[in-house]
């Protein structure tokens, strides 16, 4: 089953089989996986564009009204689908020399600049091991502003000189990161490719980040399409739509360059 389905914030495809739903433009950039027992985020991906038949980009804030949108048709379609698991492995990637790419995922690489991850903070995503969960959260309140977890010495890999300085006049992890960030503005990304997972690891005393984690779709906002076209029938349906807060994208521009 395929359909048109008009938003206030674009026009875009929907791809419903039994396996998986889709969502997109000219491509699909949205991808739930269906299984007997599991039901998981696949895939996002909006980098290259084309999540919306109209050629408007899709980033920052209406990148979230689109997933919700795919959650919200997963809800209509199968109800009994409520815990999305996260399989998808997305982040800020880049070429580099010799057309070599890189990337740095949006799981442990968003943690370390912000003291959440992507979902945790898009979409309020949790650990499937509640436990777990809150010894992570913990570990997330306090050490980043802990000095004990900041080693007198780290490798920086290829950006060594401009960060050692950085890190050895910074009392704590956060401290140093705030003023990386400051500094290197998106350059930031191409300088923490070496070390950010170590930096995790660190932070967080060895601890596994990649666990299991959901999203609960009954926390999340219902979005329906004022109009949805496709097959033989045509439904039509104004309804209020939920009302966003601006969310600031993970980057502004993805154009980075050597």
């Amino acid at each position: 089953m395929t359909k048109t389905c008009t938003t206030t914030f674009g026009k875009f495809k929907i791809k419903m089989e039994p396996n998986n739903l889709f969502v997109g433009g000219t491509k699909y950039c949205v991808n739930i996986s269906l299984t007997k027992n599991e039901t998981s985020l696949y895939w996002l991906s909006t980098e290259e564009g084309g999540c919306e038949l109209d050629g408007k980009v899709i980033k920052g804030g209406e990148t979230i009204k689109m997933v919700d949108l795919a959650f919200s048709l997963l809800r209509k379609y199968e109800p009994n689908r409520v815990i999305i698991k996260l399989l998808d492995d997305s982040g800020i990637s880049w070429i580099g020399p010799r057309h070599k790419k890189y990337k740095i995922n949006f799981l442990k690489g968003y943690l370390l600049l912000h003291r959440k991850t992507w979902y945790e903070e898009k979409f309020n995503a949790t650990m499937c091991n509640d436990d777990i969960y809150k010894e992570y959260r913990k570990k997330a309140d306090m050490n980043f502003d802990d000095p004990l977890k900041k080693p007198k010495e780290f490798s920086f890999g290829s950006s060594s000189d401009e960060l050692t300085p950085l890190y050895k006049e910074s009392l704590t992890w956060g401290e140093f990161i705030e003023k990386m960030k400051e500094k290197y503005g998106e350059k930031k990304y191409i300088m923490m490719y070496d070390w950010y997972r170590q930096a995790i690891y660190e932070i967080f005393d060895g601890m596994e980040i990649n666990q299991n984690w959901k999203i609960d779709l009954t926390k999340r906002p219902v979005v329906n399409c004022l109009e949805l076209k496709g097959g033989k029938r045509r439904t039509v349906k104004k309804i209020n739509f939920f009302k966003y807060n601006q969310i600031e994208p993970f980057i502004e521009d993805r154009s980075i360059s050597y």
